[in-house]
């Protein structure tokens, strides 16, 4: 069984922001296939299992994301090999997709906290781009990034944003079918 996670932060004024891209995408991908969401106040999150995975959103906001991941994947018994975190990315293209598994942070908190919960980086990544604010210079003011994040999305973006969904939809459907390696080499 496959476990994926969107992060995001629950409430409603953090709906349509950059830092909910990991959401967006898995309600996309629940509508598109006809499944609804439950809450679990034990999980602290909202959730879909279907015989061949799970889908989460966590409600503990991002900073603490992996209370909820690892309450999910340890009632469900999903290694962390089995599970993939789907968020935003400040470092890659507005639109941008890129697969990965293990590896830093590289300063996304939800990730941290992932990562300081299963205790392993070993878990795979769908990042999706939302490209930097500003200049991108090496020395941008985190605080800007941080606001950044927080931001709704530009009127350019969001135009782009549904073809970046179906992608998205695209991707998680090779990963539940051909796995991880696989869908790396289709969409990296």
């Amino acid at each position: 069984m496959k476990l994926i996670v969107g992060l995001g932060n629950p409430d409603k004024k953090y709906a349509r922001t950059r830092h909910n891209l990991g959401f967006m995408v898995l309600d996309f991908f629940a509508r598109e296939n006809g499944l609804s969401w439950k809450y679990s106040p034990d999980w602290m999150c909202y959730f879909i299992k279907t015989r061949r995975f799970v889908l989460m959103k966590p409600t503990t906001y991002m900073n603490k994301s992996g209370e909820s991941v690892l309450s999910v994947s340890n009632f469900y018994r999903i290694d962390s090999e089995d599970v993939l975190i789907v968020y935003d990315d400040v470092d890659l293209p507005n639109g941008k997709l890129r697969l990965a598994v293990d590896g830093v942070s590289a300063g996304h908190h939800g990730l941290d906290s992932i990562i300081e919960s299963l205790s392993t980086v070993d878990f795979g990544r769908l990042r999706v781009g939302i490209d930097r604010p500003g200049s991108k210079s090496e020395k941008e003011n985190k605080q800007e990034v941080a606001d950044y994040v927080l931001e709704v999305f530009s009127k350019d973006e969001a135009k782009k944003l549904s073809e970046v969904l179906l992608r998205c939809e695209d991707a998680l459907n090779s990963y539940l079918d051909d796995g991880l390696e696989a869908t790396m080499n289709k969409f990296n």
